[in-house]
């Protein structure tokens, strides 16, 4: 089963982006001020087209940890010790 996480965006959904541009960097709260922005930009770039959108939801998931939660010494946890160069029992 995926891990994850849906959110939706309540505040400033709106974005402008020019096409085969760069991600936006400015958020709106109405459509309207998106518009008006987009148009401001236009304007600035003649023949380049910006596009109006409403994000609805971000999606991610986390990383998984580099080094899983170890369990305490339960046996089977630790590989039989060597014994050793100096030779032993």
């Amino acid at each position: 089963m995926s891990e994850a996480k849906i959110k939706a965006r309540q505040d400033y959904p709106y974005v402008v982006a020019r096409a085969g541009g760069k991600l936006p960097r400015f958020r709106f709260q109405d459509v309207g001020e998106a518009g008006e922005d987009a148009e401001r930009q236009s304007q600035q770039r003649p023949g380049a087209t910006f596009i109006v959108m409403k994000e609805i939801a971000r999606v991610s998931t986390p990383i998984p940890a580099a080094n899983p939660p170890r369990r305490s010494a339960e046996p089977g946890d630790h590989a039989p010790r060597s014994p050793g160069s100096k030779g032993g029992a």
